[in-house]
């Protein structure tokens, strides 16, 4: 019977027990046949199967346990298909399949200081290659998001659990929760970054909102300083003063609070408005007193504590000065002097396209208005003031001829 079941059939519970249903339409999981217990391999456990349980009656043991070897290495496959999938040998050498193994015998999530000297000889294909696989590189953890599932979480669990000689079940921390207060005293934090779940500032945190806060972080900062945000609180799922916690036990250091400044006093203004009283139907009754309604008041989020960065892009050194073969621009002051000085020069180079400069140099030679070069040097004219003369009027002139017609 069992045997010939089909995948459906069978169940592990977190507690590694084996549970087999009969009715193949029925969807409770049935009876207990065996229990889980460490193999060989990691991803590979074994089995014990229970004595006297109804369903192995008339069973040949051998053949039961290698149908379940077979039933689980295929249901490992099905939850755990992006992990089986590392190791796969088709497009992938090098430092990337080197990183691949390693990430595969992790569960699927390292620190990235461990791959750090691989991951500097990936070459563009090679990080291509990674990414088909559906590998992060992330800023501090290297993992794989499609493995932060439920059922996922669950199953890697249970066989961390088993294959470092612990007794199961394994803490759980509920299905998708974002993050969780832990116990940093009692907890392993190797295993909780095996599930996904590292612990930063004393809680448990999914390691892709995990990665979104870390890059949020090294993105937005600037001068060796970052300001945290309430979005990022809202992503942990948790207070400020706990955001505080998580990004201080990153290394980064709190270096200014507003909420640690003196209060100011300050008088509120709330605005009143007059509503309008209901006019009375008879002069008898006397109208409602108007009623005072206060405008509403928008909250407004207090502003966040800004941290000094612990290490990343915005604290690597300064960049190198400016070439001084650079042109420099029109307004920068030079040895010329200011930069109308500059524009004067006939050999200025830098001259905006609105002032006539096409791109290319004038060259020596001086230019007229027109653009053209001058065959000859300019000078400076001088005039000489000298008395009107009644000739010199072109009207003066015009009578003159006039005179010379008529003694003709």
């Amino acid at each position: 019977m069992i045997l010939n079941s089909q995948p459906k059939q069978l169940t592990l519970k977190e507690g590694g027990q084996i549970l087999w249903q009969a009715d193949a339409s029925n969807p409770l999981p049935g009876q207990p046949i065996a229990t889980l217990r460490k193999g060989e391999k990691q991803l590979q456990p074994d089995f014990v199967l229970l004595d006297g349980a109804e369903p192995l009656k008339d069973q040949d043991p051998a053949a039961v346990i290698q149908f379940l070897k077979s039933w689980m290495e295929q249901h490992i496959n099905t939850v755990l298909g992006p992990l089986t999938g590392l190791t796969k040998e088709e497009g992938i050498a090098g430092p990337a399949k080197d990183i691949a193994v390693l990430l595969h015998d992790a569960l699927g999530i390292m620190p990235r200081q461990d791959l750090e000297p691989l991951i500097a000889g990936l070459d563009p294909e090679a990080r291509k290659v990674l990414r088909q696989r559906h590998v992060r590189l992330g800023p501090v953890l290297v993992f794989v998001p499609e493995l932060n599932k439920p059922a996922a979480v669950k199953l890697r669990a249970t066989l961390w659990w088993l294959w470092n000689d612990r007794v199961l079940p394994a803490p759980l921390p509920k299905d998708g929760v974002v993050s969780v207060i832990v116990d940093e005293a009692t907890i392993d934090p190797v295993y909780q970054r095996a599930i996904g779940y590292p612990v930063y500032g004393g809680r448990a945190i999914r390691v892709d909102m995990l990665d979104r806060l870390i890059s949020a972080i090294y993105d937005s900062a600037k001068d060796g300083t970052f300001k945290a945000t309430h979005a990022m609180a809202e992503w942990m799922g948790c207070s400020i003063p706990d955001l505080y916690k998580i990004i201080e036990s990153m290394g980064h250091k709190k270096s200014h609070d507003p909420a640690e400044q003196p209060v100011v006093e300050t008088a509120v203004v709330v605005a009143e408005v007059a509503v309008e009283a209901p006019v009375a139907e008879t002069p008898a009754v006397e109208a409602e007193a108007p009623a005072v309604a206060a405008a509403p008041v928008m909250a407004v989020k207090p502003e966040l504590a800004t941290f000094r960065l612990k290490r990343g892009k915005a604290n690597e050194a300064a960049r190198p000065p400016r070439s001084e073969n650079r042109a420099p621009r029109a307004n920068q002051k030079s040895d010329h002097g200011s930069a109308v000085a500059k524009e004067r020069d006939p050999s200025f180079k830098g001259k905006k396209k609105e002032d006539g400069f096409k791109g290319k140099p004038r060259g020596d030679k001086p230019r007229g208005r027109d653009g053209k070069p001058e065959k000859f040097e300019k000078k400076p004219t001088s005039f000489e003031a000298r008395p009107k003369q009644m000739g010199d009027s072109p009207f003066a002139m015009l009578e003159q001829l006039k005179a010379g017609m008529k003694d003709k």
